[in-house]
């Protein structure tokens, strides 16, 4: 189906092709350089008209052009006067030019206030590239601030409430997910950062997966060849030290630019935890208390080289390699309390586990632009390989009564493949209508082995036949994409768009067939767009997505926090859906925004994690396909200058959810409220000075999700910048009351179990950044790796 559907589209692209000309050609200056910026204006015998500009090479094109004659007009400011050259076009013509200085602009300042927030059919804009965050930070302590955006200790994304969110950078999906996804960008200086983009309802030419929408981070990008970079360097105590550092370069020079980041840091916290379990009634067992301390050693690095090379005005082709790498070690002792009828027991559990693993990642791109007005044609094909290992050791000791303990150790090892093919048009009609199409196919391969040993009086290590195991999983994903956007006029806009995917998944469990699954998926989107004569927006969006599981929630693995209490995969997990209705309305004025939005939301099939007892005394928790949510959101997003010195950013975010389905034979029906609310401050101590002070505030109140009542966290940070020429210091201070907390409570039928986790985020940071090099070169070209989208679950 995928190779029928490139060969229509390749088709269709020769037929518009056919008996057509082109006019192309380089324009330099009298010392042979190239001119960027040129315009050149095309006219036909008719007075139809085009319009070109000269790209770094001095390159320009006009395609798709019928015999005839034309007359070319080339204008640069910085010379004397237009030029005009007539053609005769009855075969491909190239008209170079080379321009005489008359006068040169020694420097050309444009300045102005863009608003911080900005409302899009399909998205809020949130341009903090000014903005104090960006100074000395990473892009997860930004995106931890973005109004609408909670990101969680654990490197999960929601949007308005929502979990799931995949990360885009311009546009191009980014490959992790977790805390891989947080590692990655707590490594990425936020100082080139220009906007954080959320897209609730994306359109269908982004891809289906991630039910609560899309996060893209805007990087900043320059024009001219040279040499530029940044360089960053962080420490931050909590209860233990950890640092970080990074390095960007971009070099560009005529047809070629080399890019290149490397990042490094070592990662350190001391968690603490406590659990109580409550049994039902005729257990012998009443009570459980777990109170565990632990130790997290987290090395991180990577790096990346890209190549680009552009073949002419209308090609252009590159690589990109990509390694990321993650060095865990976590070392736990939990003391388990447990409360019998007439006596008590006391146990110790020391854990010990280590994660390593490696990504190397390859894309092969081609970009070909058919022609002046924006059509164009590329093609991506990405490899990517992914190992881990995970090795874990689990020791109890009996301390009252004493008696004899338990001991095992397993390892978990996951190894993922994955080849895919992408082929994408961008073909407007003309100014009011265009269209966007494309499609693609991905082949993934994953092996999960799970050994489990226990220990023997005599010392040696036994295979656990009953918990051990072997999975393997393929899913094969082949998909086709359209979108039409048609400009109505000045105050109306619309855009539909459907995307078809066709998924094949299989599974092996010890090399027996446990998932064989097929089946099709359609999702459509829609948008409509009205501007007022005050430039207020009114949006209407609908749109459906899929929530896949990740590769490691489908592997069968355990992870114990005591050898009666582990954390358990599930190979059998099925997709859910995500379906969302949406209106918003922005409202500008002279020194603040407005965005309101009202929203409805479905989640068929959710996945979920909830504590049961399968037998004994173990508690397991497990991600099973409970049943389905639905949500009621509404929010208020403002920003204001209250005085010269004085910016803020606020958001409430309220809602009402249900939650209802079954959990292993149990019922849950949940209705809840939400409320989250926060504040971002900034005062400018001394602007002559450089010196400025950032108060950030947020707050989620209590509500019950999936049979789960989630407790109060306050979120605070205090900021003071110092900017001194290229130089940024900044000094912070985070979770001042020790209140950035995981506090649960679950009701699974007569089970309850109470957490309360604290990650160790009070603290101090001390940040140092430096850029350097030219500060128009033009940044690296983008790209929408397919590997991207399989990293996002590789956790």
């Amino acid at each position: 189906m995928m190779r029928g559907s490139i060969a229509f589209f390749l088709i269709i692209f020769f037929q518009l092709s056919y008996a057509q000309f082109s006019i192309a050609g380089n324009i330099t200056d009298q010392e042979n350089k190239p001119l960027e910026f040129v315009r050149i204006s095309l006219v036909n015998s008719s007075q139809k008209s085009w319009v070109a500009v000269s790209n770094t090479s001095g390159q320009y094109q006009f395609q798709n052009l019928e015999k005839g004659n034309y007359r070319l007009t080339f204008n640069y400011p910085v010379y004397e006067k237009d030029t005009a050259i007539s053609v005769a076009l009855a075969k491909d013509a190239v008209v170079n030019l080379r321009l005489n200085i008359t006068k040169n602009i020694s420097e050309v300042k444009i300045e102005g206030n863009r608003s911080l927030i900005e409302s899009k059919a399909d998205r809020l804009r949130f341009n903090v590239g000014n903005s104090d965050l960006t100074k000395g930070n990473n892009v997860w302590e930004v995106l931890e601030k973005t109004p609408l955006v909670t990101a969680s200790t654990d490197g999960n994304i929601q949007i308005a409430g929502t979990s799931n969110a995949i990360v885009y950078i311009n546009e191009k999906r980014k490959q992790l997910s977790g805390t891989a996804l947080k590692s990655y960008l707590s490594g990425l200086p936020s100082e080139n950062l220009e906007a954080v983009e959320v897209m609730t309802t994306p359109s269908s030419k982004y891809e289906a997966e991630g039910g609560a929408g899309i996060i893209n981070i805007v990087l900043k990008k320059s024009k001219n060849d040279g040499m530029t970079g940044s360089w960053v360097l962080s420490t931050r105590q909590t209860r233990v030290n950890s640092q970080s550092s990074s390095a960007n370069f971009n070099y560009r020079k005529g047809k070629w630019s080399a890019y290149s980041s490397m990042y490094y840091g070592a990662r350190n916290r001391k968690p603490d935890a406590r659990k109580e379990i409550i049994y039902p009634e005729g257990y012998s067992l009443q009570k459980r208390e777990i109170n565990s301390n632990d130790n997290n050693e987290n090395q991180f690095g990577g790096v990346n080289l890209g190549i680009d090379y552009e073949i002419n005005a209308k090609n252009t082709v590159g690589i990109l390699f990509d390694y990321s790498g993650a060095w865990d070690e976590e070392s736990r002792e939990a003391r388990s309390h447990d409360f019998y009828a007439g006596r008590d027991s006391l146990s110790l559990t020391s854990n010990s586990n280590k994660l390593r693993s490696n990504t190397y990642s390859l894309n092969a791109n081609y970009v070909a632009k058919l022609d002046s007005i924006g059509k164009r044609f590329s093609v991506d094909y990405d490899a990517l390989f992914y190992d881990s290992s995970n090795n874990s050791l689990v020791e109890t000791i009996l301390l009252a009564p004493v008696g004899a303990g338990n001991t095992f150790r397993s390892s978990s090892p996951q190894n993922v493949r994955n080849q895919s093919l992408k082929v994408d048009f961008e073909w407007p009609f003309n100014k009011e209508v265009s269209m966007d199409f494309g499609g693609k196919m991905s082949f993934s391969k994953i092996n999960n082995e799970l050994l489990f040993e226990n220990n023997t009086a005599d010392g040696s290590w036994v295979k656990d036949g009953t918990r051990s195991n072997d999975f393997r999983y393929e899913e094969n994903i082949y998909a086709l994409y359209a979108t039409l956007n048609h400009t109505v006029n000045k105050k109306w806009s619309y855009q539909v768009g459907a995307r078809l995917e066709n998924t094949l998944a299989n599974g092996w469990l010890e090399n027996i067939k446990a998932v064989n699954r097929n089946y099709i998926s359609l999702f459509p989107t829609a948008f409509l767009r009205y501007v007022n004569d005050k430039g207020n927006s009114f949006n209407l969006a609908l749109s459906s997505r899929i929530t896949r599981p990740s590769f490691w929630d489908v592997n069968p693995f355990r992870t114990y926090l005591t050898d009666q209490t582990y954390f358990e995969g599930n190979p059998f997990l099925q997709p859910s859906r995500y379906y969302r209705q949406e209106m918003s309305h922005t409202v500008k004025k002279k020194k603040s925004t407005y965005v309101f939005q009202l929203a409805a939301s479905q989640t068929i099939d959710e996945f979920y994690a909830l504590p049961y007892n399968p037998s004994g005394n173990v508690i397991v928790n497990k991600r099973v396909n409970y049943g389905d949510k639905y949500g009621y959101t509404g929010s208020i997003v403002y920003y204001g200058q209250i005085l010269p010195w004085w910016k803020i950013t606020t958001s409430v975010l309220t809602g009402y959810v249900v939650s209802k389905g079954e959990y292993e034979g149990l019922p849950i029906h949940n209705k809840t409220f939400l409320l989250n609310i926060s504040a971002n401050q900034t005062f400018t101590i001394s602007k002559a000075a450089g010196l400025t002070c950032t108060v950030i505030a947020a707050n989620s109140f209590p509500a019950t999700i999936v049979n789960t009542r989630i407790g109060n966290r306050l979120e605070t940070e205090i900021r003071i910048r110092k900017a001194i020429g290229d130089w940024n210091i900044t000094l912070s201070g985070q979770d001042f009351f020790r209140s950035n907390k995981d506090r649960y409570k679950v009701d699974v039928g007569d089970l309850r179990v109470y957490d309360n986790y604290y990650y160790d985020t009070r603290s101090v940071a001390l940040a140092v950044s430096y850029a350097f090099g030219k500060k128009t070169v033009k940044e690296k070209r983008d790209r929408d790796t397919e590997f991207d989208e399989v990293k996002q679950r590789i956790k």
